[in-house]
Formats: C-alpha cells, sequence, structure tokens
C-alpha cells in the first residue's frame, strides 16, 4: 500500500483544495473539532462531497481521516499558537457562515488504501475489464501478474495505424458521397435536376408528414418500452432515414439538404467507430487518431477540388470565373426549367440570360427561339418573384460546384474538434466532466454565434443563410449527443452539484427567464402534447396496461402538469413581454426604421448640388448622422458603415479631384474609422457619467464575476489580445458605455478598438460594392459586383464571429481561473450591495404579488391577455415578415412610384414600410402595442400593490 505521508512533514504535497457548493446548506460530510483542525469523521451517502469524489481525480479525492485546515480565507499554520480548539471553531464557525461555494483546505491523513497503490490499480483494471465485456475468474497466484498486465495494457491502448487506416476510410465514405453525387466532380447536377424537375418538393412533404405522424403514433404507443430492441432500432432507424430522404425530396427549396444529410454521417461513423473497432483506444489516443484522419481526408479532398478546378485535362479548368459560370448556367437548363413564376396572365419557367442575367423589365414573346420584348412590364412584386427565382437556382449550382469545399471544412471542424477535445482540454484544477462541460458551453456558444454570422451574410442573390443555419444546427444535435455519451447521464446527474458550470447551468434553466423562452417557443405546441397525452393514456387502458384507469393523462405529464403549476406564471409572462419587447426594438422597429432614414439620407444627398464642396458637405453631414445614431443603443454599426460606402461611393463618382469611386470609398472607410473612435468615446462619456448612480451599477452588475472579467481584461494595456477581442466583438454600445460605467482608461479603450478598421472597412466596400462605380448596371457587371458586395460582407461577419468566439474564450478563461479572487467583494461597490440588501424585501413583496394564488384573478386574465397578444404579434413579425412589411433596402430610393412612393418625405416612407394591402402587417404591430399597455399597467399596479405590501410589513413589525 502506498505509504501516507506525515502530517508534520509540512510538505505541500499532502496539501490540496476542493470547492463544494452546498445543496440545503449541507456539504454532507461529518467532522470533530481540534486545535489544528476539523478531522473528517464520516461521509453521508449521496451528498455533496461523495458526489464530488465520484467524479474527481485521484489525489483530490476526500477521505475519512483527512484534516480540514481552512475554510475559505480562514487558515490554520501547523506553528500557530492559539488556545485550545479554537482553531477548530474558528472553522466551524466560516464553515457554517459560507454560503452556497465553500473552498476547503485539506490535509491528507486518511487512509488510501482504495483510491492509490495496488488495491487501487487492482479496482480500476477490474472495472476496465468489465465495461470491455471481460469474464473474469479466480487465478492461481502465479497467473496474476499476467492478468495485470493484459489489462493494464487494454486501459492504456494506443490507437494502431491499421486502426487508424480503417477509420480513415470509413470517415472518408460521406466525403466520397458528397463528391459523387452532390457536387460538380460527380453527378449533383443530375441529382438536383431530377429532383427540381418534377412534383418531388409535394412528394417530400407527403413523406415528412406521413412519418411524423408515425413518430407521434410510436410515442404513444410506448416505443421505448417495447421489448425487443431489434424492432425499437428497426423503426427508429426508418423514421431517421425516412425523414433523411423526406429532406432530399426538398432540394428545390432546401439545396442544403443532401449536403447535411450525407455529412450528418460523419459524426455518427465516428461514435459507432468509439463503440465497436476503437473501443479499447484510450481516450486522448482515439480523438488524435480520429482528428488526424478527419484532417486527411478534408485536406485530400480539397487537393482534390483544386486539381478538378486546375488541370484542364480532368474536366476543364473550373475555377470560379465568368467561363465557369458561364458552363454552370449552361448545365443547369433543367433547373431553371423547373423555377415557374407568374407573369401577367402566364406562367413560365426562368430564362437566365432573359431573367437573370440582363434583368430585362419586360416580359418577352419567343417565335422561332427568338425572344422578343411585348407590352407587359413587369410589375414590382412580379420582378421580386423572379430575382428571388434566379437566387434559388444560382444558390443550387453555386452549391454543386462548393460541395467538395463544403466536405473539406466539415471533416477540418471535427479535427479541430477532436484535437482539442483530446489534447487541449488538461487542467489540473477540473474533473474530466467539469472539462467536458466547459468545452461544450464555449462550442455551443460558437454555433450560436454562427447562426449570427448566418442570418447577417444573406445576399441579395446568395442566399446560403439557409445552408449556414443547416449546419449549425446539425452541428448542435451532434454536440448535445456528443455530451451525453462523452460525460454520460449519471455523471450529468452527479456532476450537477459539484460543478461550477453545471450549477450556473442549472440556475439558467431554472429561472423564470428562461421559462419565459419556453413558453414563447412552445406555448401553440403545448395544448397538442397534452392532447397526445390524454390519447396515449387511452391506448394504455385499452392494452391494459398498468395505467391509472381513473386519470385522463398519463402518469408523466400529470407530473409536468404538477411542475408546470408550480411556476410564477405571472412573472413569467412579464419577461416573455420583455422579450418580445427587446425583438421588437431591435429586429422591427428599430431595423425597419434605421434602412428606411439611411436610404432617405443617401436619398437627400442626391438632390444638393455639384461640386467638390458638395461631398465635403455629405462627408460632415453623415459623420453627424452616424454619430448620432451610435449614441443610440438599439442601431448596430454593420448598417451605418454599409451606408457609408453607398452614399460616399455615390457621391464620389464624378469627382476626379477626390478619386473618384475608388478615391471616395477609401475616404468611406477612413471616416468610418474615425466615427467609431468618436462613437467609443460618446459611449464612454455616458457610461462614465452615469454610472455615477448606483442604480445604473446594479443594473449593469459590476460586483459580478463575469462582469469583472471583462473589466480585469479591459485593464490590460496595448493590444492584448482578449482586450481587442471583447472591443471588436462585443456589441458597440454597451461595450463602450460599460467601459465608462467601469471608469476603464479611455485611450487604451480607443487603441483596443483600433483593429475595428478590419471590420469596418470590408462593411463600406460592400456597401460600396452594392451601389457600384457606374449608374444602371446590368448584365455580367452587376452580377460581379453583386458578388463583390455579398464576399466582402462575409468577410466582415467572420471577422465579428472570430473576435466574439475570442472574446468568450477569454472571458470563460478568466472567471474559471481566478472566480475566487473576482467574487470578493470591493468597497468600491459597497453602495451597490447596500442598494441590493435595501431592494430585496421590495423584491420579495414584488414576487409575492406576482404569486397566482394571492394575485387577483382580473389582474392574471390581464396579464396573461397581454403575454398572448405579444406572443402572437411575435410570431406574425418572424413567420409572416413578407406579408407585414415591404421589402426595401438601404440602396432603394423612398421616392420610387414601384416602391415606398414617397418623394422627400421620411415620415410617409416609414408609415409605407407597411403593407398597406394585406391586414398582417398593422394587425401584427396593432396586437403588440396594445398588449405593451397592458402590460406597462400591470406593471404599474404591481409595483404600487408591492409597496403597500412592504408597508404594511414595516407597519406590523412596529406593532
Amino acid at each position: 500500500l502506498t505509504p501516507t505521508e506525515s502530517a508534520a512533514s509540512g510538505t505541500t504535497r499532502e496539501l490540496f483544495s476542493v470547492r463544494l457548493t452546498k445543496v440545503d446548506g449541507k456539504l454532507g460530510l461529518a467532522y470533530r473539532a481540534e486545535k489544528d483542525g476539523l478531522t473528517i469523521t464520516a461521509l453521508l451517502v449521496g451528498g455533496v462531497v461523495d458526489v464530488w469524489n465520484h467524479t474527481a481525480d485521484a489525489d483530490r479525492i476526500v477521505c475519512v481521516g483527512d484534516k480540514i485546515v481552512g475554510v475559505n480565507q480562514a487558515r490554520i499554520t501547523p506553528n500557530a499558537k492559539a488556545p485550545e480548539d479554537s482553531g477548530g471553531e474558528l472553522l466551524v464557525e466560516e464553515m457554517r457562515s459560507c454560503e452556497g461555494a465553500c473552498h476547503l483546505h485539506l490535509r491528507k491523513l486518511g487512509p488510501r488504501w482504495h483510491v492509490e497503490g495496488t488495491v487501487a490499480d487492482c479496482l480500476d483494471h477490474i472495472n476496465v475489464a468489465l465495461e470491455m465485456g471481460v469474464q473474469l475468474d479466480l487465478v492461481k497466484v502465479e497467473e496474476h501478474a499476467f492478468v495485470q498486465d493484459a489489462v493494464e495494457q487494454a486501459s492504456t491502448n494506443k490507437i494502431t495505424w491499421s486502426q487508424l487506416l480503417l477509420a480513415t476510410c470509413a470517415i472518408a465514405v460521406p466525403s466520397a458521397v458528397t463528391i459523387a453525387f452532390c457536387s460538380d466532380m460527380g453527378m449533383g447536377f443530375w441529382l438536383f435536376g431530377l429532383f427540381v424537375a418534377s412534383n418531388w418538393n409535394f412528394y417530400g412533404n407527403g413523406v415528412l408528414g406521413v412519418l411524423a405522424l408515425f413518430t407521434v403514433g410510436m410515442y404513444i404507443v410506448d416505443w421505448h418500452k417495447w421489448e425487443s430492441k431489434k424492432q425499437r432500432i428497426v423503426t427508429a432507424l426508418l423514421v431517421a432515414y425516412g425523414m433523411c430522404v423526406g429532406g432530399i425530396m426538398k432540394c428545390k427549396y432546401y439545396p442544403q439538404a443532401p449536403l447535411v444529410v450525407v455529412l450528418f454521417h460523419m459524426p455518427l461513423i465516428i461514435g459507432m467507430l468509439r463503440a465497436s473497432a476503437l473501443k479499447q483506444v484510450a481516450r486522448t489516443s482515439f480523438y488524435r487518431g480520429v482528428g488526424t484522419a478527419t484532417a486527411l481526408v478534408g485536406i485530400f479532398v480539397l487537393m482534390m477540388w483544386m486539381a478538378w478546378m486546375s488541370i484542364e485535362a480532368w474536366d476543364g479548368l473550373n475555377r470560379y470565373d465568368e467561363a465557369t459560370k458561364s458552363g454552370l448556367v449552361v448545365k443547369s437548363e433543367a433547373l431553371y426549367n423547373g423555377f415557374v413564376f407568374e407573369v401577367g396572365n402566364r406562367k413560365r419557367p426562368i430564362d437566365y440570360t432573359w431573367d437573370c442575367q440582363d434583368e430585362n423589365p419586360y416580359d418577352f414573346d419567343e417565335r422561332f427561339r427568338v425572344k422578343t420584348p411585348n407590352d407587359h412590364k413587369l410589375t414590382r412584386e412580379e420582378d421580386k418573384d423572379r430575382s428571388k427565382k434566379c437566387g434559388q437556382v444560382k444558390t443550387i449550382w453555386f452549391l454543386v460546384w462548393l460541395s467538395p469545399f463544403v466536405a473539406c471544412m466539415v471533416n477540418l471542424v471535427i479535427a479541430a474538434f477532436c484535437f482539442v477535445n483530446g489534447t487541449m482540454m488538461a487542467s489540473e484544477d477540473t474533473t474530466k466532466a467539469e472539462k467536458t462541460l466547459k468545452h461544450f458551453v464555449l462550442m455551443v456558444f460558437v454555433l450560436l454565434l454562427c447562426m449570427w454570422v448566418a442570418s447577417s451574410v444573406a445576399g441579395a442573390s446568395m442566399r446560403l443563410t439557409g445552408t449556414l443555419m443547416a449546419f449549425c444546427g446539425a452541428g448542435l444535435v451532434c454536440l448535445f449527443i456528443w455530451m451525453y455519451f462523452e460525460v454520460g447521464a449519471s455523471l450529468i446527474n452527479s456532476t450537477m452539484r459539484s460543478s461550477r458550470i453545471m450549477s450556473t447551468l442549472v440556475t439558467v434553466v431554472t429561472s423564470d427567464w428562461f421559462r419565459a423562452c419556453f413558453v414563447i417557443s412552445f406555448n401553440a405546441g403545448l395544448p397538442g402534447m397534452f392532447l397526445i397525452e390524454v390519447v396515449r393514456q387511452k391506448v394504455r387502458k385499452m392494452r391494459n396496461s398498468d395505467a391509472n384507469s381513473k386519470q385522463w393523462l398519463t402518469d408523466e405529464a400529470n407530473m409536468a402538469l404538477t411542475f408546470f403549476r408550480r411556476w410564477n406564471w405571472a412573472s413569467i409572462f412579464i419577461k416573455a413581454n420583455w422579450i418580445v419587447t427587446l425583438y421588437w426594438v431591435l429586429f422591427v422597429g428599430c431595423s425597419k426604421v434605421t434602412v428606411v432614414f439611411l436610404a432617405y439620407l443617401n436619398e437627400e444627398f442626391g438632390h444638393m448640388g455639384g461640386g467638390d464642396a458638395r461631398f465635403g458637405w455629405v462627408c460632415l453631414i453623415f459623420f453627424g448622422v452616424g454619430f448620432t445614431m451610435f449614441m443610440l443603443p438599439p442601431v448596430p454599426g454593420i448598417p451605418v458603415y454599409i451606408t457609408s460606402g453607398i452614399i460616399l461611393g455615390t457621391q464620389s463618382r464624378n469627382i476626379p479631384a477626390v478619386g473618384g469611386f475608388y478615391g471616395g470609398v477609401s475616404i468611406a472607410c477612413g471616416l468610418c474609422f474615425i466615427l467609431k473612435l468618436a462613437a467609443v468615446c460618446g459611449q464612454y462619456s455616458i457610461g462614465y457619467f452615469m454610472g455615477k448612480w448606483v442604480k445604473v451599477q446594479q443594473f449593469c452588475m459590476v460586483d459580478r464575476v463575469p462582469m469583472r472579467a471583462g473589466e480585469r481584461i479591459l485593464m490590460r494595456r496595448g493590444f492584448d489580445v482578449g482586450k481587442v477581442a471583447v472591443l471588436v466583438g462585443g456589441p458597440d454600445w454597451p461595450t463602450s458605455v460599460l467601459c465608462g460605467i467601469m471608469k476603464l482608461n479611455l485611450f487604451q479603450c480607443c487603441l483596443g478598438t483600433t483593429p475595428i478598421l478590419l471590420v469596418s472597412s470590408p462593411c463600406v466596400l460592400a456597401g460600396a460594392f452594392m451601389a457600384g462605380p457606374r449608374e444602371n448596371m446590368v448584365g455580367a457587371d452587376k452580377s460581379m459586383w453583386d458578388a463583390l458586395a455579398n464576399t466582402a460582407l462575409a468577410l466582415s461577419a467572420l471577422l465579428q464571429l472570430g473576435s466574439g468566439v475570442l472574446a468568450m474564450y477569454f472571458i470563460q478563461n478568466m472567471v474559471a481561473s481566478h472566480s475566487e479572487e473576482l467574487a470578493k467583494h470591493r468597497p468600491e461597490h459597497d453602495k451597490v450591495k447596500a442598494l441590493t440588501e435595501a431592494e430585496e424585501e421590495y423584491n420579495r413583496c414584488h414576487a409575492e404579488i406576482l404569486n397566482v394564488k394571492r394575485l387577483p384573478k382580473f389582474w392574471f386574465f390581464w396579464i396573461t391577455t397581454s403575454a398572448c397578444m405579444m406572443i402572437i404579434s411575435f410570431f406574425v413579425f418572424i413567420l409572416l415578415d413578407a406579408e407585414c412589411f415591404n421589402d426595401f433596402q438601404v440602396a432603394d430610393k423612398i421616392s420610387d412610384p414601384d416602391g415606398l412612393n414617397c418623394p422627400r418625405d421620411f415620415a410617409c416612407a416609414v408609415i409605407g414600410i407597411v403593407k398597406s394591402d394585406r391586414p398582417f402587417g398593422w394587425g401584427a404591430l396593432g396586437l403588440y402595442f396594445v398588449g405593451s399597455l397592458m402590460h406597462y399597467i400591470f406593471l404599474g399596479y404591481a409595483g404600487r400593490a408591492a409597496k403597500a405590501r412592504m408597508k404594511d410589513k414595516v407597519d406590523a413589525d412596529e406593532q
């Protein structure tokens, strides 16, 4: 056995620390107070310490006999002179007073034969062998060494060359299928032409609908309780692959479906390898081997694609130039014939040259294969429908050309994930579950940021937003599956109490804010779910199962119903209203008005007189308007940057003194950079002066750990990577205002913001390319400039994404490394703490008022009605945006007769953005404003009632 080191030696090797979070005010251990500390006498099974021992590393397990020599900041030194038992009593008092998390410092004095030494090794080897399916029998003493060596070797197996070759071949299958059936290198145009040219989209809807009903039926008959495992697997595979086939059949409108379905098999194959052929490989070796295999496959696919583009003898030159585009258009003839739009009194297929390339404003008649324009001029709606169809076909043939590169990127992303998970997650102060949780949370935020980038990059002709969203959604599904199998359900449950990250996640999930998001997302589906449970209970009764014959709902539904009844629904409805209000301000009100105002500004500049002086006034006026807009919290920076490129690029076309179009674009890049730094100073000033109010400091949570972590990063001097990432990747207004509230060095904040030039300049270029160097561009010339605009905007979004990911990484790393130090109280936050404590009684009274059992039924009905109205408007704005608002871009003119038709009238344009010939826009706005009014009326009532209740309590205490 491994001997225990002497307590008197004083070596630091026998000391270790653990951080535990109390559950119900207890840690689950018994101790005896002594002069030199607290000796642990027993551990409660299932308690916090016991759960910690099941997840901690071997050298940090708490054992009976160990001595607690410190709790948080209270410490006992071995040679300290103190009265008898005073040291132990000091620790007892500190342990009882600490709320939530306790940091225990321990000395290893208890026996560790079950943790260290030969006995522990034998137990580990036996468990490993049993997990691998080895049947163990008693053996003779002389055979013991052989068995021990064999099991030890199995527990540390490294991936072999043959296993690496097997993994590489298996992982390469999805990429090979992608190249063969989804790309121009193979049969991509044949596959898409097959599904686009006929009614396969309708058949796909039917397949998905039938499978959805079949899935509900399997749930009703308790599929998961079927005795035959083979039947469960077969039916699950039938549904899964049936939905994949249905999705592929809908590739006319969802061209990303085949790519997502095929490449989604890559993580599935990796999981199957882990469960079968590579089951005995050590975890680190497995991830490194799989990462190497996927990286090799990705590099090989990339090399094949580049060779296909560059070697003329293979299939001609296929670089993305005008010749390649023309070839792709020719191969897409069946695709264009499959997209039909209505023009005049007839329906006809899209003609690439007439409709997409030349964008002819008139319809045509065709005789003897010769097209001649007729008298019908396309209406605005017909022109938009035609542009939409052209964009859909262009997206398909662009994806067919790009699909090998997509397969390469998926391989490289999975390889990076494996390398990070296998090599870069090593940490000495965290358990395996804690490491995995950190990785999981960071990856979820990365994928959500990718979705944000996808929504920002949607171009006019390249509609790739759906593709990016689909891959991010598939990535989230894979990430949750990986989390479940990597950590395990039992370990997740046991980690909930001891893990800081899991505790935080549980707190977030059980908060009223998260429940409000749940209500907004599934409000219409909840009645349907309970209806299914009624049918399920009826089926159970018919099958004479163990269902309670007196219940209408299943036991699971009754448990859920009981759980929902415990929710504070009034508080949830209030928070749901705030979420809808935030969405409306950011994505409806401010977004629409900002676009209309910038277009109005652009058109007004066009009415100014000519000459060099005009351009100077344009720059000056735009700077003032842009600075004002930056001072408004909801206005994002990207539309301002894009508008500067449109306005200054357009105004400088015919001014040689500034260098023409390209000189104007350069001036716009510099002007936006100066504008951003000026906005940082202005926003900083707002925060600096508002930060003197204690209520503002409390609202910004300056005394919380995440905010202090960001503060510590921003206090670094110069071009620190973390500091630049936070200043550039964070939202414009909140980041600079918080810098002022925390009274950081203004010069250092501006210095760290200077790399914003890399983000703002591509946006300026995108706006300038949208306008183009000449007026009324059509055909290939316009297509080239549109492609450049989309590329510049995508580059800006990717840079924004990268800085956002780095900002989250550095803040998370700072919190994990210095959480205890950041959690310490600071004297400058005494007023914030005092205000928080003073408001606790009011908050308690307010929560009591919102309790459904005490809230008058009239007011509960009032806030419920308000929430229903606002949630309905929310879904109308999201799902029926095209039916509510006219499609209007910054480059459009508000005076266009076929558009808003509001010459030099900003108020008319704001009203005209809402469609007047459809009821959805004004109807949804009416629901939102009436619901908001009811919301604020209810807040006034709740506030007055809470103050009255608090006054009654004070009067009762005085009596």
